[in-house]
């Protein structure tokens, strides 16, 4: 079997690109793709099988950079108002992410391993519970991202995340569905 020297760096690329690029206005696309494929990976085929591993939370990182980029190609139909919290939380996530782009690779490593290791814990923390699996990894994502690399969040910005989450769980329980989650006819 061969291997590609470079398989380990080909997704750092976008990935970097992602962090640098994402901007404030991006954000609700963003939120809602991430929250669709975390639920998605969490309640899909049913429970996550045990025990949850590295793998998991490297599954939680890929939600995260595919979320990212593409947010750039995703306009929700409907978005939560912005309370003053998710603003915080908000323009926290663009200061992390920016923040963890200028420190390249090194920054990418220290973010990927703030989040796999909260993901990892997070699954089983909520192992009976899938909803509440995915509400945990999408707070816990958008946390590992705005505290930036020195791990810092004013608590307005943290309840912000929580926030988020709640608000668009009350858009989709009143109905709003994805196109692509729209029933083929």
């Amino acid at each position: 079997m061969t291997t590609n020297p470079n398989a380990d760096e080909n997704w750092q690329v976008p990935s970097l690109a992602a962090l640098r690029a994402v901007q404030l206005e991006q954000l609700p696309a963003f939120e809602v793709l991430l929250i669709d494929d975390l639920a998605g990976y969490v309640m899909g085929a049913g429970p996550l099988a045990e025990p949850y591993t590295v793998e998991n939370g490297s599954r939680v990182v890929s939600a995260l950079f595919g979320a990212m980029i593409n947010a750039t190609k995703y306009l929700p139909a409907q978005a939560p108002v912005p309370t003053e919290a998710m603003t915080s939380l908000r323009e926290s996530f663009v200061q992390g992410a920016h923040a963890f782009a200028e420190l390249g690779v090194v920054g990418l490593g220290k973010l990927v391993n703030r989040l796999v290791t909260a993901a990892v814990g997070e699954l089983e923390l909520h192992k009976d519970d899938p909803g509440e699996q995915t509400q945990s990894l999408f707070y816990y994502t958008l946390l590992a991202v705005a505290s930036g690399p020195l791990n810092l969040l004013a608590v307005q910005a943290a309840s912000g995340a929580e926030e988020i989450f709640l608000a668009w769980d009350r858009i989709f329980g009143e109905g709003m569905v994805l196109p692509w989650r729209q029933p083929s006819t």
